[in-house]
C-alpha cells in the first residue's frame, strides 16, 4: 500500500519543529521548557518516557533543564518519526491508523465519535489519556477544539488524574469508556446546552472513579506549576559529558585555571553561594585538591549554562547579556537601537560592583577591537596582573554607585553605537576613543599596560 499523503506533511513538520526547538532551547525559560516536555511526554508509552526522561525533573535548575531538554527533543523527534513511519501505509480513517501526536491534535468530538464505531482501537495508555483529556473538557467549544490535547498538559490536574488512572485496572478503564460512549450517543453534538450538561456528568463520573470529589473547577486553577509538586528526594546530577571528560583529563594546574575562569563569569553573590562549601574547607583556591575539582567543575559549569568569557562584548553584538538571561540572536537582530539600549541598561542595573568592574576593565585592557571576541585572549587577560590591579582599583576606589553607573551607561551607549552604526573600517579607532573615556572615568589616565 502506498504512503498516505498526510505522512510526508507530518514528517516535514516533525523535522522542522525539531530544528527550530534545538535553536531555541538554550534561550527558553523554565515554563517553556517544562511545557515542551509535557507536550511530548504525553505522546510516549510509559517505557519510552522512563528511558528518555530518566534525568529529567521539573525541579531542575534552568541550565540543567536546558541540557536535558535538548537531548530529549532529539530523542523524542527520532521516536516520533519512527512512530509515523509505522503508520505510513495506513488509510488514516480510524484511531488505530494514527500516531499519538495525531491523536493529541484531534478534537474530543472527533475521537469519541470514532471510538464509538470501534471501542477497542485504543491501547490502555491511550484510553487513559483520552479519559483525562475529556475530564478537562469543560464546555461545548473545548469539545470541538483540536487544540485541547496540547492545552490539557498545562493543567496539573490533568497530570494528577492521569497518574491516578494509571493505578486503576484496564477493566475499569474499559467500563468508563463504555459509559462515556453511551452518554454521548443519541443526541446532537451541535446542541451546546445539552452537550455541556452531558459533559458535566461525564467529568463527574471520570473524576469520582479516580478518587476526586466535585466540584472540580478549582482544580483547574493550578496551571504550569511544577509537577510533581515536591522535588525528588535525591535530585539528579546533570552535567555535560564532554566537560566532565575534559576536566578528568586535566592536571591540577589546568583545573585551578578553569575554576578561576568560571569565577570570572559569576556575580559576587553567585561566588559566595557556589563556593561556600569549598571555602569552609580550604583557605585558598590553591588548596582545593584535584579530586574535589573533578567533581565540582562540571557541576559549576552546568549551573552557569552557556555563559562565555566574551559576553561582556558579545552583549552589544548578539544580546549575550552579562548579568541577565541572554536574548535570542534572532530577537536581538530584530530590535531597534533604543530597544537594545534599554535591554543593555537593564543588564547594567543587574550588575553588581564586581561585574561592572569586569565589564569596564576588559574593555579598557583589550588591546585591539577584534580581540574583544577572542576567548583565548580574554582567558589570558584573566591572569594578567594589570587586569587584577584594575579590578581592585574599581572595587576600592569606585564604590560610589552613581559614578560607576554613569560611566557604565556612557560606555554602553558608545559600544552599542560602535556595533550598530560605525562602519567596520572605523571601529578600531572608535574603540580606542571608548578606552580613553573609560580610563578617564576610572581616573587611570591613559590606557594602562
Amino acid at each position: 500500500m502506498e504512503e498516505h499523503p498526510r505522512i510526508e506533511r507530518q514528517r516535514q513538520y516533525i523535522e522542522q519543529r525539531a530544528d527550530e526547538l534545538l535553536q531555541r532551547v538554550r534561550y527558553m525559560d523554565d515554563v517553556d521548557l517544562r511545557w515542551t516536555v509535557r507536550l511530548f511526554r504525553d505522546c510516549l508509552p510509559p517505557a519510552e518516557q522512563q528511558e528518555m526522561l530518566r534525568d529529567y525533573s521539573e525541579h531542575l535548575e534552568l541550565h540543567q533543564m536546558r541540557q536535558v531538554v535538548e537531548k530529549f527533543v532529539e530523542s523524542y523527534s527520532e521516536y516520533a518519526l519512527g512512530a509515523l513511519e509505522a503508520k505510513r501505509s495506513t488509510p488514516g480513517t480510524g484511531l488505530q491508523d494514527l500516531t499519538d501526536e495525531e491523536l493529541q491534535s484531534m478534537s474530543v468530538a472527533e475521537k469519541w465519535d470514532l471510538l464509538k464505531a470501534d471501542p477497542s482501537t485504543l491501547s490502555p495508555q491511550q484510553l487513559r489519556r483520552e479519559l483525562a483529556r475529556l475530564f478537562v473538557c469543560l464546555d461545548f467549544d473545548l469539545f470541538h477544539d483540536a487544540a485541547l490535547g496540547e492545552a490539557a498538559v498545562e493543567f496539573n490536574v490533568y497530570l494528577d488524574l492521569l497518574e491516578r488512572l494509571n493505578g486503576l485496572p484496564d477493566a475499569a478503564m474499559e467500563g468508563l469508556r463504555d459509559e462515556v460512549i453511551g452518554a454521548l450517543a443519541g443526541f446532537d453534538h451541535r446542541d451546546a446546552e445539552a452537550l455541556e450538561t452531558k459533559l458535566s456528568a461525564i467529568r463527574e463520573t471520570i473524576g469520582r472513579s479516580a478518587g476526586l470529589t466535585p466540584p472540580f473547577d478549582h482544580l483547574l486553577s493550578e496551571r504550569m506549576e511544577r509537577w510533581p509538586r515536591t522535588p525528588p528526594a535525591a535530585g539528579a546530577t546533570v552535567v555535560n559529558a564532554e566537560i566532565k571528560t575534559a576536566v578528568e583529563g586535566m592536571n591540577l594546574s589546568q583545573r585551578q585555571s578553569s575554576l578561576r575562569v568560571l569565577l570570572e563569569l559569576m556575580s559576587l553573590e553567585e561566588q559566595r553561594r557556589e563556593m561556600e562549601a569549598l571555602r569552609a574547607k580550604y583557605a585558598t583556591l590553591e588548596e582545593i585538591p584535584a579530586d574535589a575539582l573533578v567533581s565540582f567543575l562540571p557541576q559549576l559549569s552546568m549551573r552557569l549554562g552557556d555563559r562565555n568569557i566574551c559576553d561582556f562584548a558579545l552583549r552589544y553584538r548578539s544580546g549575550c547579556l552579562w548579568a541577565r538571561e541572554k536574548v535570542s540572536p534572532e530577537v536581538w537582530r530584530s530590535l531597534p537601537f533604543q530597544s537594545k539600549f534599554m535591554l543593555l541598561e537593564a543588564d547594567n542595573e543587574a550588575m553588581d560592583l564586581l561585574q561592572a568592574s569586569r565589564h569596564l576593565g576588559r574593555l579598557l585592557l583589550t588591546e585591539r577591537y577584534q580581540l574583544l571576541f577572542d576567548p583565548a585572549h580574554q582567558v589570558g587577560l584573566t591572569f594578567q596582573p594589570i587586569y587584577r590591579r584594575v579590578i581592585d582599583h574599581c572595587m576600592s576606589e569606585l564604590r560610589d554607585s552613581t559614578q560607576l553607573d554613569g560611566l557604565n551607561r556612557q560606555v554602553t551607549r558608545m559600544m552599542l553605537e560602535l556595533e550598530e552604526v560605525v562602519p567596520e573600517q572605523e571601529r578600531a579607532a572608535r574603540f580606542a576613543k571608548i578606552q580613553e573615556v573609560i580610563g578617564a572615568g576610572l581616573k587611570l589616565g591613559s590606557t594602562p599596560r
